[in-house]
């Protein structure tokens, strides 16, 4: 995609976008990028986010993340922020129970959109052409990758909406 492509396709997703998922990734990226940790309430906002059509499997995971002390959500998040390594990002933040890597992705997406963007098997399928669930290895190529095909100016985040809705447009497939 040249420069206008990513800016149509991100805008096609901005004007798609669910008003309250908007504002809860508006609300928590200011929040991350300045406490550089995310709190368990926070955490359960990011899994309303990321598992917003997926009911069930959101109700039980924020179970499960919230059966652990908050202070144990807080500084594995903290540890995570510390290093510069997607592959073990992903890996620390999916020691907190009901976290897997895609919704990994999103954390550290909403806490740096200018060097991070959100992974999934949509994401994976457009940029990579194969139909399966991220992967922690995919991480780091995913997010090369959408540094390559950057056409300049853009943060990650914004690239990855745009050939995220392109595939959503292509394939009928990733609906709020």
């Amino acid at each position: 995609m040249d420069h206008d492509e990513v800016k149509q396709w991100s805008e096609q997703y901005d004007a798609n976008y669910d008003p309250d998922l908007k504002e809860i990734e508006e609300t928590l990226t200011t929040a991350l990028g300045e406490q550089h940790y995310i709190t368990q309430e926070q955490l359960e906002k990011v899994m309303q986010w990321k598992l917003n059509a997926q009911r069930g499997r959101r109700d039980r995971y924020i179970e499960w993340m919230s059966e652990v002390p908050a202070a144990f959500v807080q500084r594995i998040s903290q540890a995570a922020f510390l290093v510069n390594d997607p592959k073990l990002q992903l890996e620390t933040l999916t020691s907190i129970p009901g976290i897997g890597p895609a919704t990994a992705t999103v954390v550290l997406a909403f806490h740096d959109p200018m060097n991070y963007a959100i992974g999934d098997r949509y994401i994976v399928a457009a940029l990579f052409g194969e139909d399966r669930a991220l992967r922690f290895s995919d991480y780091p190529r995913l997010l090369t990758e959408l540094h390559d095909r950057n056409p300049g100016e853009f943060d990650l985040r914004t690239v990855e909406k745009a050939y995220y809705q392109q595939y959503r447009e292509t394939h009928d497939v990733g609906r709020w």
